[in-house]
C-alpha cells in the first residue's frame, strides 16, 4: 500500500525533525520508493532549493519535485502563502523524474523529447504526473507533440501559479529549478493502480459568438470585433494589471467532443487581442461562462463516491486558482470530503492537466487522482468525522452554503432570460430577413446574400449565376380573382421554387412579383438549365381558384468586374427579353 503524510513547513529544523523522526522515518525504511510534492506559495528559488536540498539529504532515494502555488491543499483543507510537502511511500512502485527546460518557439521539439523519453523508461507504466509553467510555455504545441509518443496510462498534474499576478512561476525536480519547463514523474509498477478524474462546473451565460481571427495563443477577434471589447462591454475590464482578476471568474467555455472545455484569458494586449494559456480555435463558438456552485458541488460528490468506491491510499488533487477564487470559504466542500477516503493532497493551479491516451490542458477545473497499490481495502478512516471536521454545520442547517445557493440561483435565473433573449433575438432575425407572404428570403436576405457570393466568387474564382423571374400577367391575376386570389398564386410560385431549386441554391422575393434566385458554382449554361427546369414547374402547377399561371426568367452569369447591381442588371435584361417575346420562357443575358 501507499502510506502518505503531508507537512505543512515552517521552517526548516522542524522539517529535520518530521522526516528524520517517528512514522516517516519507518515508513522510509520499508518503502521500494519515495514520493515528494512541495507545493509552495513561495517563489523565492532559495527557499524551494532550500528545501529540496535538505529532503535530498534526509531521502537520498526519493524522488522530489515541487511548484508554486496560487493556494495550497492539504487534508482537504485550503491554505494560503504557506508550503505543503506531501510524503508518499510506495511498496512495491518505482518512480522515475525527468525535468527538461523549454524556451519560447521549442515547445514541440521539448514535448517529442519528453514523449520519447517516457515512452522509454519502462513497460509498466501506470501513469505520469506533470508539472509546467505556462506563463512561459505555451503549452497546447508542447502537448501535442508529447501526444503521440504517450500509451494509454493516464496524465495528470498542474502548471505552476504565482501570488505575484502572475510574474514568477517554478517547477523543480530535485535541484533543478525552471522557470521555463516541464517536470514529468512516471510511475511504474504492477500493483499500483489510479483513478483520475476531472470535472468542471462551469455553465455559459452569454449568447453564442463566434471566433474569428486567432495568432497562436492570442485570440484577435470574436464576431469580427477586437476580442479584449467582450470583456470590457460585459464585464468592464480595464486593459491594465487588473484584467486578470476581473476575468478570472469569467472563462470563455467551447464545447468539444460533447463536453465544456474553459479557457481563462490571461492577459490583454495593446492591439485588444487576449491571451489564453490554451489552444482557441478559429471559427470556434464560445460563450463567457461562469461557474455554477451548485453544479460543481453535485459533480465533486459524484466523483467523491467513485472515490470510496475504488478505496485509495492517497488523493492527489490539482485545482485551478479559479475555483478557489469563485467559491471562497465553500472551496472546501468539494476537496474535504475525500479526506473521508484517503489523506489529501495538492494545489491550486494555473492549468490543469488530464486525460488518458490523450492529454487535455483544462482551465477553471478540478483533476482528482487517487492512488492505491494493490486490490482495494476497506477504509479505516472516520468517514463522517473526517468529512466534517467537527467544523460544518448540521446538515439540516437552513443557513448553511447560502453563498453557493445564491449563486446558483443566480445563474439559473441569468440561464433563463438569456435563452429567452436568445429566442427572441432569432425570431426577431427570422422575421427580418423573411417575406411574410411566401416565406421566402425577403430583399434585404437576398442583398447580402448576393454579396456575400460575389465576394467567395472573387476570392475563390468559382463561377456563379442568378435567376430573375416575373410572373406573367399577375395584374390580371389581381384585376379579375382580387387581391387574396394574387397572394395564392405568390404563396404557389413560392412553394413551387422551393421545391425545384439544388440544395446550394438560395431564392427569396425580390419584389412584387419577382422572385430571385442565386446559384453558387453554376455557370450560364446550367443557370439556364435549371430556370427551364422552374419555368416548366410553375406552368404544370394548378392554383386553386386561379388555374394555371406562367412566369418568364431571366438567367445572368457574373463576369469579372461585375458588382452586385451589373449582375442584377443583366439578368432583368434577359427578363425583360423573355417577356417582349411572348413571356413563359427563359432568356440568357
Amino acid at each position: 500500500m501507499i502510506r502518505h503524510f503531508t507537512h505543512v513547513f515552517s521552517d526548516l529544523d522542524a522539517l529535520r525533525a518530521d522526516v528524520a523522526h517517528g512514522e516517516m522515518a519507518r515508513a522510509a525504511e520499508s518503502s521500494r520508493s519515495i514520493l515528494v510534492q512541495v507545493y509552495s506559495a513561495s517563489g523565492a528559488p532559495a527557499h524551494l532549493l532550500g528545501i529540496a536540498g535538505l529532503l535530498e539529504e534526509l531521502l537520498p532515494a526519493a524522488t522530489v519535485v515541487g511548484a508554486t502555488t496560487v493556494g495550497e491543499i492539504a487534508a482537504g483543507r485550503l491554505l494560503t502563502n504557506q508550503t505543503v510537502i506531501g510524503f508518499s511511500f510506495f511498496e512495491s512502485s518505482r518512480l522515475q523524474a525527468i525535468a527538461m527546460p523549454c524556451t519560447r518557439g521549442e515547445e514541440s521539439r521539448t514535448g517529442a523529447e519528453l514523449g520519447r523519453s517516457i515512452r522509454a523508461s519502462a513497460d509498466d507504466i501506470a501513469g505520469v504526473l506533470l508539472l509546467a509553467t505556462p506563463l512561459s510555455v505555451e503549452l497546447g504545441p508542447l502537448f501535442a507533440a508529447l501526444e503521440p509518443e504517450i500509451g494509454d496510462f493516464p496524465l495528470f498534474g498542474g502548471g505552476a501559479g504565482d501570488y505575484t499576478r502572475m510574474r514568477n512561476t517554478f517547477v523543480f525536480a530535485g535541484g533543478e529549478l525552471l522557470d521555463a519547463g516541464i517536470v514529468a514523474v512516471i510511475f511504474t509498477g504492477t500493483q499500483l493502480a489510479l483513478q483520475c478524474e476531472a470535472y468542471l462546473g462551469w455553465i455559459p451565460v452569454s449568447h453564442p459568438m463566434t471566433v474569428t481571427r486567432t495568432d497562436g495563443p492570442l485570440v484577435k477577434e470574436i464576431d469580427g470585433r477586437p476580442a479584449f471589447e467582450i470583456y470590457q462591454r460585459y464585464l468592464g475590464a480595464r486593459k491594465d494589471e487588473s484584467f486578470y482578476m476581473a476575468a478570472l471568474e469569467f472563462p470563455l467555455l467551447i464545447e468539444r467532443e460533447g463536453q465544456w472545455v474553459a479557457r481563462v484569458p490571461v492577459a490583454a494586449g495593446e492591439d485588444d487581442s487576449l491571451r489564453f494559456l490554451g489552444d482557441i480555435r478559429e471559427g470556434e463558438i464560445v460563450h463567457i461562462g461562469y461557474g455554477d456552485a451548485g453544479t460543481i458541488i453535485e459533480h465533486a460528490r459524484e466523483i467523491q463516491a467513485a472515490s470510496a468506491d475504488f478505496a485509495p491510499d492517497a488523493v492527489f488533487m490539482y485545482s485551478c486558482g479559479c475555483r478557489r477564487f469563485l467559491l471562497q470559504e465553500d472551496v472546501e466542500r468539494e476537496s474535504r470530503p475525500f479526506e473521508a477516503h484517503a489523506p489529501t493532497f495538492g494545489f491550486f493551479t494555473y492549468g490543469e492537466f488530464f486525460g488518458t491516451g490523450r492529454l487535455q490542458l483544462l482551465n477553471s477545473a478540478m483533476v482528482a487522482v487517487g492512488l492505491r497499490e494493490g486490490g482495494p481495502r476497506k477504509a479505516s478512516r472516520p468517514a463522517a468525522a473526517t468529512a466534517n471536521g467537527g467544523t460544518r454545520p448540521p446538515p439540516d442547517d437552513p443557513y448553511d452554503s447560502q453563498h453557493t445557493r445564491v449563486i446558483s440561483k443566480l445563474l439559473h435565473f441569468i440561464k433563463a432570460v438569456t435563452t429567452e433573449l436568445e429566442a427572441t433575438n432569432r425570431e426577431l432575425e427570422k422575421r427580418s430577413m423573411t417575406d411574410t407572404l411566401t416565406q421566402l428570403a425577403n430583399r434585404i436576405r437576398l442583398d447580402e446574400s448576393l454579396e456575400a457570393q460575389l465576394n467567395s466568387t472573387i476570392r475563390g474564382g468559382i463561377p456563379f449565376s442568378v435567376i430573375l423571374l416575373d410572373i406573367d400577367h399577375f395584374k390580371r391575376v389581381n384585376d379579375t380573382h382580387g387581391h387574396l386570389a394574387g397572394d395564392s398564386v405568390l404563396v404557389a410560385i413560392a412553394q413551387a421554387l422551393r421545391t425545384h431549386i439544388r440544395a446550394t441554391d438560395r431564392v427569396g422575393r425580390w419584389g412584387g412579383e419577382e422572385f430571385l434566385v442565386i446559384c453558387p458554382d453554376t455557370d450560364a449554361a446550367q443557370a439556364t438549365l435549371l430556370a427551364e427546369r422552374l419555368r416548366q414547374a410553375i406552368e404544370r402547377q394548378a392554383i386553386p381558384g386561379v388555374g394555371h399561371s406562367t412566369a418568364s426568367l431571366g438567367v445572368a452569369a457574373y463576369r469579372p468586374g461585375d458588382d452586385a447591381s451589373g449582375l442584377i442588371a443583366r439578368a432583368d435584361q434577359a427578363l425583360y427579353q423573355a417577356k417582349h417575346a411572348g413571356r413563359n420562357r427563359v432568356e440568357q443575358a
